[in-house]
């Protein structure tokens, strides 16, 4: 069966504690990573886009494909810039298993593994955190630290 996550599904999929155990869980084992794919694609009357493509799978487990495109015009169409989808397929058939929202994949995994840091690098009694930026990745950094450590202060 085929499971499509929009952001709030893909949210609800990856708690953060599950998150920053199976990323850590990754980092010890490994997985195939080929280079990534870099093209770049023609858009008539405007600005070349690109399409990334980046491969990674677990030999017979499962096969993932990251998909992102930047096409810079859409800011005059009041579109993101960028967008992107992740591809999960079986390691074992090939069957395609998920359709993730890349932005979210993304900003959960950019978080997780610094929380992942965290757990490792900061004192286990830290309860300020400092946060330079804003928007998505922010908050997301600030829900992920707060599953590794007991936040008091942002």
């Amino acid at each position: 069966m085929l499971h499509i996550l929009n952001e709030a599904e893909t949210r609800a999929a990856l708690p953060w504690p599950a998150l920053i155990e199976g990323l850590c869980r990754m980092f010890v084992t490994g997985c195939e990573r080929p280079l990534r794919h870099h093209h770049e694609v023609a858009v008539p009357g405007e600005e070349c886009g690109t399409l990334l493509l980046m491969p990674a799978w677990v030999p017979g487990d499962f096969i993932g494909v990251k998909m992102v495109t930047v096409i810079p015009g859409n800011s005059a169409r009041g579109l993101p810039a960028i967008s992107g989808a992740y591809l999960l397929s079986s390691g074992a058939t090939g069957s395609l298993l998920a359709v993730i929202d890349g932005a979210e994949l993304t900003a959960r995994r950019m978080a997780a593994a610094s929380a992942l840091a965290s757990r490792y690098l900061s004192r286990t009694d830290a309860r300020r955190l400092l946060v330079v930026g804003a928007g998505k990745l922010a908050l997301n950094l600030i829900e992920a630290h707060a599953s590794v450590r007991s936040i008091e202060s942002v």
